[in-house]
């Protein structure tokens, strides 16, 4: 997928939001609002991204700050509202903010955050986000929420699956690309390519999952 067709695929996924959110009552007010913004931010970061490539200007930091700790942020924001524990919510912004200490210490004395991309940083944000998707997969299989809903009718059913599907993939080609930087590129080009249309999928179900329960048999149940 070409920088071009992946900022489309973005594009369109936030036009069809904002269409569905404006023009239709939301019946998942809070988490759509979370996913317009994140939509909104990948946008920018990811236009950002090509232009400051294309006039080779360094653009590591860019990619670790926005990338890494702010998308992650948005993403947890997300996650935790499909928590139904209070006392699990709690546990996530304590363990949110030792992501971020460990964040801190990660860029002053292992991996500066202006000079190298900072998987270090990566995985275990990475990982929290994959446990918190994990989660409430779970506990969707244990009827402990959306116990009366046809799960597919459930927009955060595909957004969260899509989460998973990207991040497992993500992990595992930064990690090959990181302890074997001297891969050779026809190897890791298709791959890369393969994240890129991960990316775009799990972008796109951010914005056109809420038209699911239009395209299958839905019944009442309560809505976050």
């Amino acid at each position: 997928m070409s920088q071009t067709a992946y900022l489309g695929v973005i594009l369109s996924s936030l036009i069809g939001s904002v269409i569905y959110y404006f023009y239709q009552k939301p019946a998942y007010k809070n988490t759509h609002k979370i996913l317009l913004l994140t939509l909104a931010f990948v946008l920018f970061l990811e236009a950002a991204g090509a232009f400051t490539g294309s006039k080779g200007i360094n653009n590591v930091m860019l990619y670790n700050i926005c990338g890494t700790y702010l998308q992650t942020f948005l993403l947890v924001s997300y996650l935790k509202l499909l928590e139904v524990k209070k006392g699990a919510k709690r546990k996530i912004n304590l363990a949110l903010m030792g992501l971020y200490l460990w964040g801190v210490i990660n860029s002053i004395w292992i991996q500066p955050i202006d000079k190298v991309f900072q998987y270090y940083s990566m995985i275990p944000f990475g990982l929290f986000i994959l446990f918190l998707s994990a989660r409430f997969l779970y506990q969707v299989l244990k009827l402990r929420v959306y116990a009366d809903a046809n799960i597919v009718a459930v927009p955060h059913f595909w957004i969260v699956t899509g989460i998973i599907f990207f991040y497992v993939e993500a992990l595992i080609l930064f990690g090959v690309y990181h302890w074997n930087p001297s891969i050779d590129y026809a190897i890791l080009k298709p791959w890369m390519g393969l994240n890129r249309v991960m990316a775009g999928i799990m972008y796109l179900s951010f914005g056109l999952s809420f038209y699911t329960p239009y395209l299958f048999l839905e019944k009442n149940y309560n809505k976050r």
